[in-house]
């Protein structure tokens, strides 16, 4: 064989282990988000970067917060290939998506700030992703009053951005 076909045949093993890479990719994204779940609770808390870490820590006091003031938590950290929702809880009769964010300093405009449009087009992707799964599960399949809120911990304290922006199903 000449090195010509040995170039061909590594350019053909390449494009294979390619195409079996991202079938086994969207194979395990349609196993894992079929309907909300949790995230996998086998994997040790170690696995997470300190970022994520600090991150669950206001997902957490974000959660009891919400509980206290009567909500009912539906999920935690689903994720889907279009993003993550923080929480999605149940107010009254209202399916509420909950964006956490957390910032030391109010340099750059503070963790109310720093949802993006870009964030926000994630988040909404993520919640239409999750809908009629959360809408079956949660809601004897009538699709309730849908509202996507921000927690922010910003340097002053805890604010809560009721209705921060808004959940079409027009696209």
């Amino acid at each position: 064989m000449t090195p010509h076909d040995y170039a061909d045949l590594f350019l053909q093993a390449a494009l294979a282990q390619k195409k079996a890479i991202t079938k086994r990719k969207r194979a395990d994204w349609a196993r894992r988000s079929s309907s909300p779940q949790q995230p996998d609770k086998s994997l040790p808390f170690s696995n997470r970067s300190p970022l994520q870490r600090r991150g669950d820590v206001y997902e957490s006091l974000a959660q009891h917060h919400l509980q206290r003031a009567g909500c009912l938590v539906l999920g935690r950290q689903l994720h889907c290939p279009a993003g993550e929702l923080d929480l999605v809880v149940r107010e009254g009769a209202a399916l509420v998506f909950v964006e956490v964010r957390q910032r030391t300093s109010a340099r750059f405009g503070g963790a109310s700030a720093s949802v993006t449009s870009d964030k926000q087009r994630r988040i909404l992707r993520a919640a239409r992703w999750f809908l009629n799964a959360l809408v079956q599960q949660h809601f004897d399949g009538i699709t309730p009053y849908c509202r996507i809120d921000v927690l922010a911990f910003e340097p002053a304290g805890l604010i809560w951005h009721r209705d921060a922006f808004r959940l079409t199903l027009d696209k």
